[in-house]
């Protein structure tokens, strides 16, 4: 890949990511995930990318593009619920590359209940991905990077300002408004930056699948015009091209100023949760 657009990006070409949760899954016509676009915009920007999946699958999707194109990227398969795998994830890396620059912790269990009997297993799950694999993450990461270094949690709207019912949203709620500040605080003497980006509703693998089993047959346009009303301000939806690109800014030169915010990248969903109203026409409180 070439450097083209490096400067706009703040100059990320020559510095080496670690993505978790990079891989593209989904059948080959479905919608890039998040964590595969991250992947391929860093490359693109000249970013050495160390893409980590729990899938050995998923990683060899979004490395297959990157190296298409010339990019230099690997592949690291590794659960970040254990403590060893998120060792052997930066180690790996460091290898490799011999520095890293970025973390990037896009990781999302699925939304697990809450604390009702019966769900234990399944909510200490949840939050050892969600919560915990991110700070192991950024223990073992961090003594490897220089000063100028950053790491960029990746959120939920549904934790940072919309807490739903249920686990996901408090692993969610904790990264955003509890562990992104206390490690940007806790980081800032060694020159490094933390950050996060709650998400809203993108069109992705996952929501194309849930569209399926829910609608199957249904018109994919008409499902994709029904949730840009009611779950963006904007009108129109988001993709992971959008979070990709708000990941880069804060983990690039141009946000070096910047450490300790979460950045809501949801189409303007928060507004309509704040205000409950829709230039659509329609009330959240009544169609969520």
């Amino acid at each position: 890949m070439t450097e083209t657009g490096t400067e706009a990006a703040g100059g990320l070409a020559g510095k080496v990511a670690l993505v978790v949760g990079g891989g593209w899954s989904g059948p080959d016509d479905y919608a890039i995930g998040i964590g595969g676009a991250i992947c391929q915009h860093f490359a693109r920007e000249g970013v050495r990318v160390a893409v980590l999946d729990i899938e050995d699958a998923n990683a060899e999707r979004t490395l297959a593009p990157i190296r298409k194109q010339g990019g230099d990227a690997i592949k690291i398969v590794a659960d970040t619920a254990l403590d060893a795998d998120c060792r052997r994830a930066v180690e790996e890396t460091v290898a490799r590359y011999g520095q890293l620059d970025i973390l990037v912790n896009n990781v999302g269990a699925g939304r697990a209940p809450g604390c009702e009997p019966g769900s234990d297993e399944e909510f200490d799950r949840l939050m050892a991905v969600n919560f915990r694999g991110e700070v192991l993450m950024a223990k073992y990461a961090v003594p490897h990077m220089p000063r100028g270094g950053a790491i960029v949690n990746v959120g939920s709207v549904f934790g940072a300002i919309d807490p739903i019912p249920g686990g996901y949203a408090v692993s969610k709620r904790a990264v955003s408004l509890v562990l992104t500040p206390t490690l940007a605080a806790q980081y800032a003497p060694q020159g490094i930056r933390v950050n996060c980006v709650s998400v809203g509703y993108v069109w992705n693998a996952v929501t194309q699948l849930v569209q399926d089993r829910q609608a199957p047959g249904s018109s994919m346009e008409d499902y994709r015009k029904g949730r840009t009303a009611v779950l963006t301000a904007l009108g129109i939806e988001g993709d992971g091209w959008d979070v990709a690109n708000a990941v880069a800014f804060l983990a690039s030169d141009k946000a070096r100023w910047i450490t300790g915010q979460d950045l809501m990248v949801d189409g303007g969903y928060g507004v309509l949760n704040v205000f409950d109203y829709s230039p659509y026409g329609r009330n959240l409180a009544t169609t969520r």
